[in-house]
């Protein structure tokens, strides 16, 4: 399932695709869901991929996250990192690693949630 804003989700092309580059974005995020104020301040979310002919673009993964605070489908953290971790391999063509450290308010714990994603090939799934 793609995020509802993934057309948000934009590229640039790789100036130099030849050089192996290992591409991280760590995403402080904000406040996601209004009833639990969670994630708390300190909570990051780093996609990580090797570039291939695009990079994300940063200003749009600052605009796609911020469209998915207080979303009515992507409402807990695993689905969150879940659905940025596709949207990001499909926007970029390549296996993104998505990794959130999450602080939570109301409770005695953080959570590390990691996903893998491969680009989907819009009429047959994962590649």
């Amino acid at each position: 399932m793609n995020g509802p804003d993934a057309a948000r989700l934009k590229t640039i092309p790789n100036a130099r695709p030849h050089l192996h580059t290992v591409v991280e974005h760590v995403l402080h995020l904000p406040e996601l869901c209004p009833v639990s104020r969670n994630p708390a301040p300190g909570s990051t979310l780093t996609l990580r991929y090797v570039a291939g002919e695009r990079l994300l673009e940063l200003f749009s993964l600052d605009s796609y996250v911020d469209a998915l605070v207080g979303h009515p489908v992507v409402r807990d953290m695993e689905f969150f990192v879940q659905t940025v971790a596709q949207d990001a391999a499909n926007a970029a063509g390549v296996e993104v690693t998505a990794t959130a450290q999450v602080r939570l308010n109301g409770l005695r714990q953080e959570q590390r949630v990691l996903v893998v994603a491969k680009p989907e090939d819009r009429e047959t799934g994962p590649r």
